[in-house]
């Protein structure tokens, strides 16, 4: 027994040995569990980065990958010859939180649209003002699109209202309200033991995936989904609204940042002769309560008519249909309790996309 006990202590003491070796010469980088890069008054997707996230309880680990550009792909080197390219702007219902990119309608589209290259610009957080730069730094690297699929959110109007502004000296998107980023060091465990953590980690995922491939728990339907904060303008009197969420904008203000960012896209849109779609799609709490004090899908309508958009891809009728149809829609539709759209719901929007804008 106690040489078991030594030879134990023996190979653990060389395997941290060689761990620390391997985390400052051969693994230099840090472990990244997301590729976000968050500064004072800005975030972005780092370029040419690999992590693995972990969303809600009740989805996968899942890798994430991003191109030269900091854009999220399959991870797969692009064949960007004699292609026209396809430019998705939105914030993290387009970056596909909680899946992996194949299972993401960009990730659908690319594999089935080989004949285009298909940029997926979506992050956390983004809205209209962010993607009007988004667009021209695109054109400034010689990537001209040839169709743009704008995704109007829900979240967008507080978003423009509270959190975006374009710096009047840089001409760049920025926080309203600057935020103060502690840079940490990392702790001794963090540069020293890479290995043993990576290991760590691969088997935590292993288990939580299998635990989700066997978990045969029923999901009882959700009746009653609950208010958003952010979507509570849709069905709720204005001033029945958390008012933080407008300032300092306003409401109208926001909605005026909104059409404007829009009609600047859209003239850049013409300017390139490209095709410009408006996207938009319901939240649970607006399938719920509806939209009866703020239209959406006018709203949307409108904006295209006034810029002239291609068309907008309304993805309200697809997702009513199954809510009045379907008592687990909730769960089919959205990813656990959660807002953004499950694997089902992103190729109900790709199959509306291919049969409408391609």
């Amino acid at each position: 027994m106690k040489n078991i006990l030594k030879k134990t202590f023996l190979y653990l003491g060389l395997f941290l040995i060689f761990d620390v070796f391997y985390s400052n010469i051969f693994h230099k980088k840090n472990i990244k569990y997301n590729c976000i890069k968050h500064t004072g008054n800005f975030h972005y997707l780092e370029k040419n980065c690999s992590a693995t996230e972990k969303y809600v309880k009740q989805t996968k680990s899942y890798k994430v990958f991003t191109d030269e550009n900091g854009f999220r792909f399959s991870g797969k080197k692009r064949d960007l010859s004699n292609k026209a390219n396809v430019i998705i702007l939105g914030d993290s219902f387009i970056y596909g939180m909680g899946l992996s990119f194949e299972k993401t309608f960009p990730g659908i589209l690319e594999k089935k649209k080989n004949n285009f290259n298909i940029y997926n610009l979506g992050v956390a957080g983004y809205s209209p003002t962010v993607y009007q730069y988004q667009i021209k730094k695109l054109i400034e690297k010689n990537i001209l699109p040839s169709k743009i699929f704008l995704t109007l959110d829900i979240s967008d109007v507080k978003d423009e209202a509270s959190k975006w502004q374009i710096d009047k000296n840089t001409l760049k998107p920025t926080y309203i309200f600057e935020k103060k980023i502690e840079e940490k060091k990392p702790s001794f465990k963090k540069k020293n033991f890479k290995g043993s953590r990576l290991i760590a980690r691969s088997i935590n995922n292993f288990f939580r995936n299998i635990r989700l491939n066997f978990n045969t728990k029923k999901v009882e339907p959700v009746i009653d989904p609950g208010q958003t904060v952010r979507g509570s303008f849709l069905y709720l009197d204005l001033d029945e609204t958390d008012q933080t969420l407008w300032k300092p904008t306003g409401f109208e203000g926001s909605i005026n940042k909104i059409k404007k960012n829009i009609g600047d896209i859209a003239e850049i849109a013409s300017n390139l002769n490209a095709e410009l779609y408006l996207l938009i799609y319901p939240w649970p709490d607006t399938l719920y309560y509806g939209t009866e004090k703020f239209e959406w899908e006018s709203f949307a309508k409108e904006l295209c008519k006034n810029n002239n958009c291609k068309k907008v891809i309304n993805l309200f009728p697809e997702f009513k249909k199954i809510k009045n149809e379907n008592l687990n829609w909730y769960h089919d539709l959205y990813i656990g309790n959660d807002l953004h759209i499950s694997e089902k719901g992103q190729k109900i929007i790709a199959n509306k996309l291919l049969r409408e804008a391609f």
